[in-house]
C-alpha cells in the first residue's frame, strides 16, 4: 500500500510561495456529506501580507546638493552625482504573521489533498470507520475534513472542564484534581472538575459564552454522582456529551493564545496539558497517541489530551480514538489539532492511523518530507493487541 499524498511534498515548495487564494468563510460552501473547511472564527479568514519593501532608488539632485571642494588640478567643480540608495531590508525573523503568511496561497489545497489520502488510508484499514480532523492556524483559520461533524466527546474535553473549573473556582481548587484528571484521565477527578465549575449547567455556560464554542455541550458524567446531569438531560439520549474537532482545536488555539483564563490559570493548565504522555509505550497504549510519531523535540514541547472509548468499554458502533492538542514547531510557530477516528473494527488500526494522520500533516505544515511516519507493521490488524475488538456484541 502506498503511503505518498498524491500530489507529494515536491509541490509544497511552489504552494507556499502563491499567496492570497486562501479561501475564507464565504467562498467555501458544503458541497457534499464529505466537507473541506476553511473558515475563520472570531477572526480574519485569510491571512494578509504585510507589504513587501521595494529598493527605492533617489532621484539624482544638483540643487540640494553642495558641490565637493575643488581639487588643485580642477578648474571648475562638477556638481556630484549621488550613488543610488536602497531602503534597508527588515531583519528577517520568524513572526506569527509572517508563520501565516508562509502558510497562504495554495496551502490549503494541498492540504485538502493530504486529508483525502488519509481518508483512503482509513477506508482501506478500517472500511467501518469514521473519521475528523481540524487543523486551526494563530488567527483562527480552519482547515479541516468532516471538523464540524458532531461526535462523542469522551474525555477529550477534560481540559474544558478545568478552564472552567480554573475561572469559577481558583488555580489552588483546581490543583488537587488536574493531575488525575487531565495526566491520568481519573473520570472520578473529571466529576469533581464540573463541580468545581459550578455543575453540568455552569459548564455549558462557560463553553458557549467564555470559550465560544457552538458544537460542544455536556449531558451528563454520573461517575460517583448519579444526579451530575444538565437541566435539560434526556435519560434515553446517555451519549448527549458531544463535541467536534473543529470546537476542540480552536479551544486549544484560544487557550494557547491566553484568550480564555487569567495568565497564572492559563500558564497552570498548559503546564498540565504539557505533562501528559508524549509517547506510546506499548501497543495498547492510549494517551500518547496523537504526539508519538512527531521529532521529539517536537513532541516534548506540544501538549494535547486524548479521549477514548476502548473496546472493552463500548460496543463497535461507539469505539473511538480522538486527541487534541497544540503542535508547537522548533521555530515556536504551532498550530492547535484535532483528529478522530471511530466506528472502526480493528481498535488499534483506528489508534495506528491517528497517530499516522498526526504525523503526516506536521511533516506537511513544518515543511519535513524525510520525516518517516510509516511504521513496519501499519494496516496490519493485530488480534492479540485488543482481543475484545472485532464484534460489536461486546
Amino acid at each position: 500500500m502506498r503511503l505518498t499524498s498524491p500530489g507529494g511534498f515536491a509541490r509544497l515548495s511552489t504552494a507556499l510561495v502563491a499567496l492570497g487564494l486562501l479561501c475564507g468563510a464565504a467562498a467555501c460552501a458544503e458541497e457534499s456529506e464529505v466537507v473541506l473547511e476553511v473558515t475563520a472564527i472570531g477572526g480574519e479568514a485569510t491571512p494578509t501580507l504585510a507589504p513587501t519593501p521595494v529598493p527605492t532608488a533617489v532621484p539624482t539632485q544638483t540643487s540640494p546638493t553642495p558641490a565637493p571642494t575643488p581639487s588643485p588640478t580642477i578648474e571648475a567643480a562638477v556638481p556630484a552625482t549621488p550613488e543610488p540608495t536602497v531602503e534597508p531590508t527588515p531583519t528577517p525573523d520568524r513572526s506569527a504573521q509572517e508563520f501565516l503568511d508562509s502558510l497562504a496561497g495554495e496551502f490549503h489545497f494541498e492540504l485538502a489533498e493530504e486529508f483525502e489520502f488519509l481518508a483512503e488510508i482509513s477506508e482501506e484499514w478500517n472500511p467501518d470507520g469514521q473519521i475528523s480532523i481540524a487543523v486551526v492556524l494563530p488567527d483562527e483559520t480552519l482547515h479541516g475534513y468532516e471538523a464540524t461533524e458532531s461526535r462523542i466527546s469522551a474525555s477529550a474535553v477534560k481540559p474544558l472542564w478545568a478552564a472552567a473549573a480554573l475561572d469559577a473556582a481558583g488555580l489552588e481548587a483546581v490543583r488537587s484534581q488536574a493531575h488525575a484528571a487531565l495526566i491520568l484521565s481519573d473520570n472520578l477527578a473529571g466529576g469533581r472538575l464540573i463541580d468545581l465549575a459550578g455543575g453540568v449547567d455552569a459548564v455549558n455556560a462557560w463553553t458557549r459564552n467564555v470559550a465560544r464554542l457552538r458544537d460542544t455541550r455536556l449531558e451528563a458524567w454520573r461517575f460517583q454522582d448519579p444526579n451530575r446531569v444538565a437541566s435539560s438531560f434526556n435519560p434515553e439520549n446517555p451519549l448527549g456529551n458531544r463535541t467536534t474537532m473543529a470546537d476542540l482545536a480552536l479551544f486549544f488555539a484560544r487557550l494557547y493564545k491566553g484568550d480564555l483564563l487569567e495568565p497564572g490559570e492559563n500558564a497552570a493548565l498548559q503546564q498540565w496539558l504539557l505533562d501528559t504522555s508524549h509517547s506510546l509505550n506499548s501497543p495498547r497504549d492510549l494517551d500518547g497517541v496523537l504526539l508519538d510519531r512527531l521529532p521529539l523535540e517536537v513532541a516534548e514541547t506540544s501538549l494535547h489530551k486524548a479521549g477514548w472509548l476502548r473496546p472493552n468499554c463500548c460496543p463497535a458502533e461507539y469505539r473511538q480514538m480522538i486527541d487534541a492538542g497544540i503542535i508547537v514547531l522548533p521555530d515556536d510557530s504551532w498550530y492547535a489539532l484535532a483528529i478522530l477516528s471511530s466506528r472502526g473494527e480493528f481498535y488499534d488500526l483506528t489508534n495506528q492511523w491517528v497517530s499516522l494522520a498526526a504525523c503526516r500533516i506536521y511533516a506537511f505544515i513544518a515543511e519535513d518530507p524525510d520525516l518517516e511516519c510509516v511504521r513496519e507493521h501499519d494496516g496490519v490488524h493485530d488480534p492479540e493487541i485488543w482481543p475484545e475488538a472485532g464484534t460489536s456484541s461486546q
